[in-house]
């Protein structure tokens, strides 16, 4: 999948999540490597270090206006719908959405009726 090489170009710590990933699942299950991702998203989120988010953004808004069906559906389920179990993770995390990531936040955000 395109989005986890430029994920793991960007950052270079997930690379070894997706090497155990492979050897534990055998294949590469997309919505659960980047659940397993999403502990890293919230600590970079945390941390609120512009560059890095900047970055992560980037690549969330590439998922959102680039990626096929498939790819808006794990930025949606997996990683948005995570980000939005926590306000403060949230509030931080709009200030780095592009536009489309933040349209999909917001209607994920209205799906859980928590907008």
């Amino acid at each position: 999948m395109g989005t986890i090489k430029i994920l793991i170009d960007e950052f270079n710590d997930l690379k070894p999540v997706l090497q155990e990933h492979i050897e534990f699942n055998e294949e590469l299950l997309p919505h659960v490597y980047f659940g397993e991702c999403n502990e890293f998203f919230i600590n970079y989120i945390n941390e609120d270090k512009p560059q890095v988010l900047q970055r992560l953004f980037s690549v969330f808004e590439i998922m959102a206006t680039q990626g096929n069906d498939d790819v808006v559906n794990i930025l949606c389920v997996t990683i948005l719908e995570r980000l939005g179990d926590d306000r403060k993770v949230l509030n931080t995390a709009r200030k780095y959405m592009g536009k489309e990531t933040r349209e999909l936040s917001d209607e994920t955000e209205k799906g859980w009726g928590r907008y």
